[in-house]
């Protein structure tokens, strides 16, 4: 992370110092213009020139892969936590239905449905990185209506939906291992490093 932050520092230093060495040779040059017979271009005619050249689309999709990373690390923790209260009255942590279920009601969904909204509010506007993060949404809500059948399923002791609730949170595991594949291609792909 600290050479991706190295290479964007670099690549804003360099793009600030090559616009400013243009500004600077035009406020010091007082020569009086050349005119020839050949039609000029007023300085807007450039400008408009260059927006409108096509963008490179690796650095485009390396950039905004960079950019997602970052808010995606920043959402890392608060899912990690939220996954650690459940595993710890799951598995081998398991005590009984009574704090499984409070532990579900009243600390896991709560915390990972607004884990969901602040996921969804990311809004990438690559569409490889779209579809990248619409896995991870689609991921992530699996896991909380697992989660939300879960809470049912110790309400009514009903075995059939906590079937039914853990086929979702291995459907949600699926999602989330295809999303970290796409992440790993797409890093090795733009040479960003994720780590």
């Amino acid at each position: 992370m600290k050479r991706l932050s190295l290479f964007l520092s670099l690549f804003a230093f360099v793009f600030l110092v090559g616009c400013s060495e243009k500004d600077s040779k035009k406020e010091t040059t007082t020569e009086e213009p050349v005119v020839t017979d050949e039609p000029t271009t007023t300085e807007e005619e450039t400008e408009t020139e260059t927006e409108t050249e096509p963008s490179n689309p690796d650095l485009d999709l390396a950039m905004e892969f960079t950019n997602y990373i970052d808010q995606i690390i920043l959402l890392a923790p608060e899912e990690d936590r939220i996954i650690s209260l459940y595993d710890s009255v799951t598995g081998v942590n398991y005590v009984n239905d009574e704090i499984l279920y409070y532990t579900l009601l009243d600390d896991v969904l709560p915390s990972y449905r607004q884990f969901v909204v602040d996921l969804e509010s990311i809004m990438p506007k690559n569409s490889r990185i779209q579809e990248l993060h619409e896995l991870y949404i689609e991921g992530a809500n699996t896991q909380y209506n697992a989660f939300t059948l879960m809470v049912s399923a110790i309400e009514k002791q009903d075995m059939d939906t906590m079937t039914q609730a853990n086929q979702g949170l291995d459907q949600a595991r699926a999602l989330l291992r295809d999303w970290l594949y796409e992440v790993d291609a797409i890093s090795i792909e733009t040479g960003v490093s994720i780590q």
